[in-house]
């Protein structure tokens, strides 16, 4: 299977959340319980972030744009940081650190395909899609066992879904695409906050008497 195939089947699956198990805390639960609503959107706002910004380097990328690069660059690392510390108050530093490696992984597997892409090598996008693939199965199986609201099988379907979208994205300003990267953007942005939402739901329901 070639990376736009890849690519094109994650978009099409992602358009279906599969986040049953842990359903998101509504509006209305969240409304009496003021922790719960401020963590949701305290992580909807850093897992948009982690979206924007990589959108910005991917843009910056392909224009050669080495200083908007840059900054994108060190505010993808600071978006990263400021996720992975966001858990060390429920699961101690040590486990922040732990995931701020994996996030590390993710973005720098997103970062390679973009090089590649820029660089027209068909084998370095190839290897960066490996890499985003065994990443997303390593981010699933520590948010799993740190959370049993989380299951294994359904994270790896969703970070797979989330990698598809940075591929396709960059496709897209690759082949100058921007009316099909608008409709990536939607379908990426609405994912992100379904994960950002599930994230939250696995919390409260692992620790109640913290929300």
């Amino acid at each position: 299977m070639n990376i736009k195939t890849l690519a094109l089947l994650l978009l099409a699956f992602c358009a279906q959340p599969v986040w049953s198990q842990t359903p998101p805390v509504s509006p209305a639960t969240a409304a009496v319980d003021s922790p719960a609503l401020t963590t949701r959107l305290a992580l909807r706002d850093l897992w948009v972030e982690h979206i924007f910004w990589i959108r910005n380097y991917a843009l910056a990328n392909q224009s050669a744009d080495q200083k908007q690069a840059k900054v994108a660059t060190d505010q993808v690392v600071d978006n990263a940081t400021k996720i992975a510390n966001s858990i060390a108050p429920l699961y101690g530093q040590p486990a922040a650190d732990q995931l701020l490696k994996l996030l590390a992984g993710h973005w720098g597997a997103v970062k390679h395909y973009s090089d590649a892409t820029v660089a027209k090598n068909a084998k370095g996008k190839q290897a960066a899609v490996a890499e985003l693939t065994s990443n997303a199965k390593a981010i699933a199986a520590f948010l799993a066992t740190a959370n049993p609201n989380l299951p294994e099988a359904t994270l790896v379907t969703m970070l797979s879904a989330h990698g598809g979208h940075h591929i396709a994205q960059i496709d897209e300003f690759a082949a100058h695409d921007y009316a099909g990267e608008a409709r990536t953007w939607a379908m990426m942005r609405t994912h992100i906050l379904a994960l950002a939402d599930a994230l939250t739901g696995a919390l409260v329901k692992q620790f109640p008497d913290k929300f």
